[in-house]
């Protein structure tokens, strides 16, 4: 899981749309869970990264689901509204940052190449 969220993290600093995205939310912080693990993707204008341990209890979203449904979502093959309909995942976040991650991951489609390795 690690390996495609490092890889969905460098695709977004390849898409300058996504970028300009970023450049006004004054920073972002999801929290994907799946089966037995959390990670942590924190997303500001010139940085993203992912976090290990949550250092702050204050996440702005909080993205639950099963493994399947997490790699659809990080490599662009299916909507985050799509995935919440089918009751595949749920998102807890206010509606504007749910707008915003919708954008973000609609956005940030990983090359088909590389997202054959993961599945």
């Amino acid at each position: 899981m690690q390996e495609l969220i490092e890889l969905f993290l460098s695709t977004i600093k390849k898409r300058n749309h996504v970028q300009k995205l970023l450049e006004n939310s004054g920073g972002l912080k999801i929290k994907l869970v799946c089966e037995d693990s959390q990670d942590f993707l924190v997303l500001n204008y010139g940085e993203r990264f992912l976090v290990n341990n949550n250092d702050n209890d204050t996440e702005a979203c909080v993205i639950n689901g099963n493994r399947d449904s997490l790699y659809l979502l990080l490599e662009g093959k299916e909507k985050l509204r799509d995935l919440i309909k089918k009751c595949k995942i749920e998102v807890y976040a206010t509606f504007r940052t749910l707008l915003l991650i919708e954008s973000i991951f609609y956005l940030t489609k990983i090359d088909r190449s590389y997202s054959k390795n993961f599945v």
